[in-house]
């Protein structure tokens, strides 16, 4: 008997083995047989998808109920009727995020037998929320001591008696954590962090508990030998040293400190969390230079100068002190001008340093035909205080025209130029202004041709009133004193009109006449201010402006005043690019005491100041 079974077994193993080899054998058959292009494809298009249609509520929930339900997977209206039960959850998901735990949803469904009907209606009553009983918020390690963390607790929404909202819990979390980290808080976690539901009672209870740690300092700066030595030239710009307390705003200040110099095509400063020791964080850096040649073409144009053409070429480092050169040629219709720069830095390579300049300019405007040539020796200092200060000694030669009056002139000319600019940032700043105050001069005494002080000044400011309005205010004055105050150089006289001056005028179009009234002589004197308001005109990034124009150029206040006053009332559009501010004005030209009328068209392209 046992024998019969054993051998009736192997029958049946037999035959299961050979059944096995042979489906095998198809298999490799059907496969080796078959290609790529021979496998099915299938492409899932929805040609009836349903829309969305939310009613009942309205602000931050209608936002989020409408993206939870337009971040479902596209449904089909011949199978919307079986996802009634997703949607109506999507929605609570929704709701439940500020609190709402509550709701009464009543959706109603497209109608079967109208093909065009795709829209599923949701009325939503949001029900009573939930509201914050108790609310256990605390920081423990060294972030207790940190204003930061406790400003952070006391600005957000989740406190007691407050509606639950959930997103701002998570936004609260994230930032005490992110905040930690800045500050080298590596440590830092949450010890607990929950929300406890209480539905049938319409509470929740929060307890919110991260424990920063200790406080990270900065370790040692480690680079590689190309880096060291490229780094050379920069040390003066390191603002941390081994053992300061560690913060990212630092290293970031960093960072962008050494990208201002130019030196370097990429930069990259970051700690070396993953080799904490001691509380110590090291700091990783990596310096790329930038090629020894760079050049620069660039075009423009503005109503002043008309088309205007620019070439530069740069050599951004060349000695481990960080000396730099740079040449520039710019060229209009009316002036030419080249320029040769050779910055050396002394403490710092963005704050504190001298340039030794040299330029050839040469000038055709108006009654204005000029040829200058200067040698000039500057001292860059902005390590201390708000002002850029600019203390130059400069050796100028100008042979010139101006009307029917032929001179030249050489002046050995000491200047000083303060210059402040405050901004809430942006090319569109809400708030900010600049000044620019110089004064400079020449004297006989020194084997100059001319002696005379000139004092000039510029405020330019920006204030807005509402999101999408804005007051400019500009306030020029200039003033030549001096024996040789009205026979300076024609580079040194003032003239009225233009974009930056009163618009309505040509450029440097106004100014005193010569005594035989030949042509423009310039004037001694500049006053010119600027009242304008912009405000919204109904086109994305685009404001309408009505701006007010006066001033004059004078040799003599109490005589021009009342007879050559000039005013440049007009309108103006201006779209807000991501790039700069596009400014086109239309201005017209009034002189006092005259019927005279020009009309002028003014574009321009920049930040307001």
């Amino acid at each position: 008997m046992s024998v019969d079974l054993a051998t009736s077994s192997l029958k049946r193993m037999l035959l299961a083995l050979g059944r096995g080899v042979v489906l095998a054998v198809l298999g490799l058959l059907l496969t080796s047989c078959a290609s790529d292009n021979d496998l099915p494809t299938y492409e899932v298009l929805v040609t009836d998808p349903v829309s969305f249609e939310v009613n009942g509520i309205s602000g931050e929930l209608l936002t989020n109920v409408e993206a939870h339900l337009n971040a479902m997977a596209v449904i089909s209206k011949k199978r919307v009727f079986f996802y009634r039960r997703e949607i109506e959850e999507t929605a609570r998901r929704a709701l439940r995020a500020y609190g709402y735990y509550h709701p009464s949803i009543e959706i109603k469904m497209p109608a079967r037998d109208n093909e065009s009907d795709r829209v599923v209606h949701l009325t939503i009553a949001q029900g009573k929320p939930l509201y914050v009983r108790y609310c256990t918020m605390e920081i423990l390690g060294d972030g207790a001591q940190y204003q930061v963390f406790n400003d952070l607790l006391a600005q957000s929404q989740i406190k007691s008696y407050a509606i639950l909202n959930h997103g701002a819990y998570e936004d609260l979390k994230n930032k005490i954590h992110q905040n930690a980290l800045a500050l080298g808080m590596f440590d830092g976690r949450f010890i607990s962090s929950r929300i406890m539901v209480y539905q049938d009672q319409n509470m929740a209870d929060i307890e919110l508990i991260y424990d920063s740690g200790k406080r990270y300092r900065f370790g040692t700066i480690t680079m590689d030998e190309e880096t060291q030595k490229l780094y050379r030239p920069s040390q003066t710009l390191q603002n941390f040293h081994e053992g300061d307390e560690f913060a990212t705003s630092t290293v970031n200040s960093f960072v962008s400190a050494l990208n201002q110099t130019n030196y370097y095509n990429a930069v990259d400063v970051r700690p070396n969390t993953d080799e904490l020791k001691d509380y110590t964080v090291p700091v990783e850096m990596h310096l790329e230079r930038r090629p020894n040649n760079l050049m620069r073409l660039g075009v423009g144009y503005n109503t002043d100068e008309g088309l205007r053409l620019l070439a530069e070429w740069n050599k951004p480092l060349l000695n481990d002190r960080g000396d730099s050169l740079a040449m520039l040629t710019t060229l209009t219709l009316e002036t030419q001008e080249a320029q040769f720069i050779y910055k050396i830095p002394r403490k710092n390579p963005n704050l504190d340093y001298y340039t030794l300049n040299a330029s050839q300019a040469h000038t055709e405007l108006n009654d204005t035909n000029s040829n200058r040539s200067q040698l000039a020796a500057h001292y860059i200092a902005n390590m201390t205080g708000n002002w850029r200060r600019d203390y130059a000694l400069r050796l100028e030669y100008e042979d010139y025209s101006q009307g029917s009056e032929d001179g030249y002139a050489l002046n050995l000319i000491p200047a000083v130029k303060f210059t402040r600019r405050e901004s809430s940032g942006g090319f569109d700043p809400s708030r900010g202004y600049s000044l620019s105050l110089e004064a400079l001069g020449a004297s006989s005494a020194w084997g100059s041709d001319n002696d005379f002080v000139q004092i000039n000044a510029l405020y330019r400011g920006q204030i807005a009133p509402t999101d999408n309005t804005r007051f400019l205010f500009r306030l020029e004055q200039g003033a030549t004193f001096g024996p040789d105050s009205l026979v300076v150089p024609p580079s040194l006289r003032y003239f009225a009109g233009g974009d930056n001056s009163i618009r309505g005028f040509n450029y440097r179009s106004r100014a005193p006449h010569q005594t035989d009234g030949s042509g423009l002589k310039g004037a001694r004197y500049i006053t010119t201010g600027t009242v304008e308001f912009q405000f919204p005109c109904g086109i994305t990034n685009s404001r309408l402006a009505l701006f007010l124009d006066a001033g004059l150029a004078t040799d003599n206040y109490d005589s021009d005043v009342s007879d050559n006053l000039l005013y440049g009332p007009g309108i103006g559009y201006r779209f807000l690019s991501p790039y700069g501010i596009v400014r086109v004005d239309i201005a017209m030209g009034i002189q006092r005491n005259s019927d005279e009328r020009d009309y002028n068209l003014h574009f321009a392209f920049g930040p307001e100041f």
